[in-house]
């Protein structure tokens, strides 16, 4: 029996600005993010010397993050660390697995990966690729129409310019997103990252077919980088933003509206 995604895997292949996804039946989409992290840990020639439980937490965060935004729902998280598995390898792994916890994922069958242990290693390097499941009709991208306003939930930050820690209130917590997507009145949704807001908020205006006005009004830098998706832009009606705004710890705040291309 022929399998068409098997026989004819590119028909079934396509990318949606940093995620593949992958098109597996008649109704559902799965869906890959990736991200990865050199040059950051507790080795000698780390440049940022950070602990591995918030490396392995910021690093699985951003695929995961830009899954949940999607609409997709993680399943299974994969990790290859370029270090050896006793001591490094051991904490970003308990770090990469209670962080994605907080999304759901509780089975040991849902983590897999590899660790460099035939080569001494000097320096960290750690690559995280999750895989989700998404409905056709849960799947956002695109979704948004002229007249919603661009909203950034979470202040972005980007070291070494900031401390960025996780039980920073500025920061989007993954809690937070989920609660956000499961709002109906939500469009698009995509975290920021190195670019900044004004990058992402035109990414946004890109796939709607639309146009980003900037709200010169603003109270974030639209040229900020949001680091490890220490923030997210959403679309929504602007009659929804109170009301969202009550419902998450991190700040919400308009940075423009969406219009028709003319």
């Amino acid at each position: 029996m022929s399998i068409p995604y098997i026989s004819n895997p590119l028909a079934h292949l396509q990318k949606v600005r940093d995620l593949t996804v992958i098109d597996i039946n008649e109704t559902q989409y799965m869906v890959v993010a990736c991200d990865s992290d050199g040059g950051i840990g507790t080795k000698e020639l780390d440049v940022v010397q950070v602990p591995e439980e918030v490396l392995g937490a910021f690093a699985v965060r951003v695929p995961l993050f830009e899954l949940i935004a999607s609409g997709a729902v993680p399943m299974l998280v994969v990790d290859c660390l370029s270090v050896e598995m006793d001591g490094t390898g051991e904490k970003l792994i308990r770090s990469i697995k209670a962080y994605a916890a907080r999304a759901g994922l509780l089975s040991d069958d849902q983590f897999t990966g590899s660790t460099e242990d035939n080569v001494p290693t000097r320096q960290t390097g750690i690559g995280i690729t999750v895989l989700g499941l998404v409905d056709k009709a849960s799947f956002y991208p695109g979704k948004a129409q002229a007249g919603d306003v661009v909203v950034c939930a979470g202040i972005p930050k980007s070291a070494p310019q900031h401390e960025v820690r996780l039980d920073d209130p500025d920061i989007l917590r993954i809690e937070d997103l989920i609660k956000l997507r499961n709002q109906p009145a939500i469009g698009d949704m995509l975290p920021v990252g190195s670019k900044g807001l004004r990058y992402e908020a035109n990414q946004l205006a890109l796939y709607a077919g639309l146009s980003f006005i900037e709200n010169e009004s603003a109270r974030v830098a639209l040229d900020q980088s949001g680091g490890p998706s220490t923030c997210v832009l959403f679309v929504v009606k602007s009659e929804s933003v109170a009301t969202l705004a009550a419902q998450i710890q991190s700040p919400l705040e308009v940075i423009g509206t969406l219009q028709s291309r003319t």
